[in-house]
């Protein structure tokens, strides 16, 4: 029986590639993570998509350590989340150190746990700035995962990172999200945390874009 475990976060590409999965495994879990987030009310949208899409199960995982770590604007309430685009060449200020590193071990963990075989996560080409959303990324993760696997030493099954929207554009991602009917309007993406969404930040205004894209298709 093909399991995927995907990270939910409640913003539009987690969303998308939860309805992905339900279209091409037969059972699917979400896993969501409470790292004290400026945008902690992502948690609320995320538990919501989790019971519209009937997943077996919603972990939600405290991951106290991030709340430590001064710098980025998601974490630390002294760095603002700016209104211009991130910067092409480098980092932008939003990153969160190891973040996909640290909720890939988390999942890989439940995964080994559960014997579930795919672990997935939406990471896409407009992540690119950040340097754990690129390929050889997810190819290092997976590699660290199975060579630490219960469930690959014993059984000799892999457990694979499936980062499908590697190579795809927000656009891409929300057109196959129409596709699929994925309900957007309870989708969440700003950075700010507030509600309704600043609509300032890079992260509205990418979401707008691609919601925009759907609406004149």
């Amino acid at each position: 029986m093909r399991k995927a475990l995907i990270l939910l976060s409640g913003g539009m590409d987690s969303a998308t590639l939860l309805w992905l999965a339900k279209r091409d495994f037969e059972k699917v879990f979400a896993i969501s993570f409470d790292y004290g987030q400026r945008h902690k009310v992502e948690l609320k949208y995320a538990r919501e998509l989790a019971e519209i899409a009937g997943v077996e199960d919603h972990i939600v995982v405290e991951v106290p350590h991030y709340r430590s770590i001064k710098g980025s604007a998601l974490i630390d309430e002294k760095v603002e989340v700016p209104s211009e685009d991130y910067p092409e060449d480098e980092p932008p200020i939003t990153t969160v150190p190891m973040r996909n590193l640290n909720f890939l071990a988390i999942a890989g963990a439940f995964a080994d746990a559960l014997e579930i075989e795919h672990i997935g996560i939406g990471v896409h080409a407009l992540d690119t700035p950040y340097p754990d959303c690129r390929p050889e990324f997810i190819t290092s993760a997976e590699s660290a995962i199975n060579a630490g696997s219960v469930l690959t030493a014993k059984k000799k099954v892999r457990i694979h990172v499936w980062a499908p929207f590697l190579g795809m554009t927000k656009r891409d991602i929300a057109m196959l999200g129409k596709e699929l009917g994925v309900p957007y309007d309870k989708t969440y993406s700003c950075y700010r945390g507030t509600e309704p969404p600043c609509g300032e930040c890079p992260t509205c205004r990418q979401r707008e874009e691609a919601l925009e894209a759907i609406r004149s298709a």
